[in-house]
């Protein structure tokens, strides 16, 4: 148990503030798990690889592998025994704390972090003690290996209950009308079968302050997720490897962030007139849930993303990834008419980038355009990038600002900055840079950073870059950067 302190036990219980207790955390049975984990993988390749073999000589050569099935058969009762004993220690810290008797002095727990390997009887008294006694604030259960089931209608007649952020995971509430401890909760994260549609609803149902909502990795694969609360004040949706075909954010009235991340799904926005940041991560996959790199000749419209009526966006930031290129290069049929930001990172360098200019085209508002190339992924080829052309070619009248990260000097990606440059008479500054972007979690759902990466250009390159992108081309007041 880590309190992030070392003072005596007596006050290091009294005045934590943000407390830790896992039974993960013996490296024992970390070791042996892992032992286990691999040999199970060894064993499981190999004998499918030769089950694929029909041949009688491959059938036979199997029993040679008995070994891998020997080890984990050895090993498994010992890490059960390991984990058995974790478990039992967990339990014992954990109710050494929370559980402790009436007559000790009265602390106050701010946030409350609890992960467990499996199911424990005591896991519904840990729940209703930290909530409910102790006041905490900030409260995190995480369930291994297993799910628990929680009726939080055991906290109503509490009065120390103070929870404002919940955290669950494989851990979903039970049918239960109005908990009351639900409408004090400001932010809620909900993490695998913790995601069954039905809790959700309910859930949803009773959070009236509820400003903060996110949904993470959810097991099965859902139809559709269409989001009415037409009485809450939730500004901010988050969902995240939510498997779902379809999402419908019918009605939500003072949603202002909303972001998705997973296999490409269909948006469509209904009555969220305050929605202005959307960002969206998708990674078109085959069907083992794997990037796809099969060839698949599935493609999609940008305008799949945009459908319903379009609220009045300002900032949006998109993702589109994969080895294989499933956008469309096809003009938006909506108007981004309030658009005046636009970022899209990890392009795949054998990406076309005719898909950007028509959307760069669908926004006569923008200001800032952010384009990162991803270094990591596949060169361009021959057929790739290198005649970037759009029919009308738009002008940006209004775009003042724009910065490409990863850039190398290839042809492909200077004639994609010139086209941009020739287009935007009121450009000011062009930065052109090497590195890549990432994203943090504790920061706010469409930001991403910005990581530099100091490229030494030799100074017969960069001249030459530079020629060719400033080559026809007459603004006074642009400054362009390449470093």
């Amino acid at each position: 148990m880590d309190t992030g302190a070392d003072p005596p036990r007596h006050r290091r219980l009294r005045k934590a503030s943000d407390v830790r207790t896992t039974a993960a955390a013996y490296p024992p049975r970390n070791g042996l798990k892992q032992i286990v984990v691999e040999a199970k993988a060894r064993y499981e390749a190999e004998k499918n690889a030769l089950k694929l073999d029909g041949s009688y000589a491959s059938r036979d050569w199997l029993y040679s592998f008995k070994d891998w099935r020997w080890k984990v058969c050895l090993l498994t009762p010992i890490l059960q025994r390991y984990e058995r004993w974790a478990m039992r220690r967990y339990v014992k810290r954990v109710n050494a704390f929370l559980l402790a008797p009436d007559n000790v002095q009265q602390r106050s727990i701010q946030k409350l972090r609890l992960q467990a390997c499996g199911r424990s009887d005591f896991t519904d008294q840990w729940i209703t003690e930290a909530i409910g006694r102790w006041g905490v604030e900030d409260l995190e259960l995480v369930i291994d290996n297993s799910s628990w089931r929680y009726d939080f209608r055991l906290l109503d007649g509490c009065k120390n209950v103070r929870l404002k952020r919940l955290v669950l995971s494989n851990c979903y509430h039970r049918f239960a009308p109005n908990p009351l401890t639900f409408q004090s909760l400001t932010s809620l994260t909900l993490c695998k079968e913790s995601l069954r549609m039905l809790h959700v609803l309910d859930i949803l149902e009773n959070c009236a302050q509820l400003v903060d909502l996110r949904l993470k990795d959810s097991g099965c694969r859902q139809p559709a997720f269409s989001i009415v609360i037409p009485n809450s004040q939730l500004k901010s949706l988050q969902l995240d490897n939510y498997n779902t075909v379809s999402v419908h954010l019918a009605s939500v009235p003072y949603l202002e962030t909303f972001a998705c991340r997973g296999q490409p799904t269909i948006i469509r926005y209904g009555d969220v007139p305050r929605l202005r940041h959307v960002s969206l991560n998708f990674l078109q996959t085959g069907d083992n849930g794997k990037d796809d790199s099969s060839g698949s000749n599935r493609t999609y419209q940008l305008s799949k993303f945009f459908g319903g009526a379009l609220p009045s966006l300002e900032y949006l930031v998109l993702q589109l990834r994969g080895r294989q290129m499933w956008i469309e290069p096809t003009a938006i049929p909506v108007r981004l008419n309030h658009l005046n930001k636009l970022f899209i990172a990890n392009v795949p360098m054998n990406w076309d980038t005719i898909w950007i200019l028509c959307l760069v085209a669908a926004a006569p508002a923008l200001e800032s355009l952010h384009v990162h190339f991803d270094n990591n992924s596949e060169k361009a080829s021959a057929a790739g990038s290198l005649d970037v052309q759009v029919e009308h070619r738009p002008h940006h009248h209004h775009l003042k600002e724009l910065v490409v990260i990863g850039f190398d000097g290839a042809a492909w990606q200077t004639g994609f900055v010139k086209q941009i440059i020739q287009a935007s008479p009121m450009l000011e500054r062009a930065h052109l840079l090497d590195g890549h972007v990432v994203e943090d979690e504790d920061r706010e759902l469409v930001g991403l950073e910005i990581v530099r990466r100091r490229r030494e250009w030799h100074e017969c390159e960069r001249s030459e870059v530079l020629r060719d992108l400033a080559d026809g081309i007459s603004s006074p007041h642009l400054e362009i950067v390449l470093e």
